[in-house]
């Protein structure tokens, strides 16, 4: 009987062990994507004033795959507390993501003056990000935006 109960035990032991081991497989290989600010070189800037709302800003998204697996990234969305804040679209020629590189998308003038005004309107430092493969695959992550939340500290502190 003592045999029985440990062979049963043993039996037990090899299958979550084998669920363990699907279950880290599984995480392992899912798409994980970071994502931080970066500043625009100078030399791809035109002169402030000469900018219209499609020239490219100082800001910059910077997406890295920090994942197993190359990503294509069709397109992402900047939010914060479910509201839509910037929807962004990748170019074809940069959709491609190997492992442990990365992509630098360029805000326009409009996008990156749309999240400085909604940083300043609902202080917050930080934003939900959705991006979406071209296959329709989901990576949320968060993107800090201290530069943003700092302007608007100053600003609000100005204002009153």
């Amino acid at each position: 009987m003592i045999e029985l109960i440990s062979a049963g035990i043993g039996v037990i032991g090899v299958v979550i062990g084998w669920i363990l081991n699907k279950l880290t497989t599984i995480f392992r290989e899912r798409p994980k994507l970071y994502f931080q600010m970066v500043s625009t070189p100078d030399d791809e800037l035109t002169e402030k004033r000469y900018r219209a709302k499609e020239s490219p800003s100082e800001h910059g998204v910077e997406i890295l795959n920090v994942g197993e697996k190359p990503f294509i990234l069709e397109s992402f969305m900047i939010c914060h507390k479910k509201k839509l804040l910037v929807d962004c679209h990748i170019a074809e020629s940069e959709r491609i993501i190997l492992p442990f590189h990365n992509v630098v998308y360029t805000l326009s003038e409009q996008e990156a003056n749309a999240l400085e005004w909604h940083c300043q309107k609902e202080h917050f430092d930080k934003c939900q990000v959705t991006a979406y493969s071209v296959d329709q695959k989901k990576v949320k992550g968060i993107l800090p935006v201290p530069l943003f939340a700092i302007w608007a500290k100053v600003r609000n502190t100005i204002v009153i």
